[in-house]
């Protein structure tokens, strides 16, 4: 779910001027990288990838998944077409190394995921969400209120002459 969010938050922040790095976020939580004809990131625990290959024609082709002892838990394929700002807000998602919240019973078992028992009011998860919420409608309003604000030139009607004053 979190890292959905990051993808998906990723929609409405305005992009880098700066080319995207997918591996620098992986890197900085010490996931391993190598290269054997495709470049790959594992994370600390072994238990998540990211890959990366370009087949003959030149496309750029994106892996990531997880598995847990009892086998894989989850995939992403990311097409040629996917933005990299895109991929590079997945991997950071992927990479964070903060907990994350779970209903009672919503963990899959596995004997490599830790659990802590916390009490959480609805209230908190209703003002979490809120937050979430507001924080992306700030951003997708600023970054379209500078588009709508600038101002805007329109052409002379072909029709008026030098020094005329339009009338509505």
């Amino acid at each position: 779910m979190e890292i959905v969010a990051g993808f998906t938050d990723a929609l409405t922040q305005p992009r880098s001027a700066h080319a995207p790095n997918v591996w620098a976020s992986l890197q900085q939580q010490s996931w391993t990288t190598e290269r054997d004809g495709q470049f790959t990131a594992t994370s600390p625990d072994g238990d998540a990838f990211v890959q990366f290959y370009s087949d003959g024609a030149g496309q750029a082709h994106w892996f990531a998944g997880a598995s847990t002892e009892h086998g894989r838990s989850w995939d992403a394929t990311f097409t040629p077409t996917t933005p990299m700002h895109l991929i590079q807000a997945f991997a950071t998602a992927l990479a964070d190394p903060r907990p994350v919240m779970r209903p009672r019973g919503h963990v899959p078992p596995s004997h490599r995921i830790r659990t802590t028992s916390v009490s959480v009011l609805p209230s908190e998860l209703g003002a979490w969400q809120q937050a979430r919420i507001t924080a992306a409608h700030a951003a997708t309003w600023a970054r379209n209120s500078w588009a709508t604000a600038r101002p805007r030139l329109t052409p002379a009607s072909p029709y008026s002459t030098a020094g005329s004053t339009r009338r509505r």
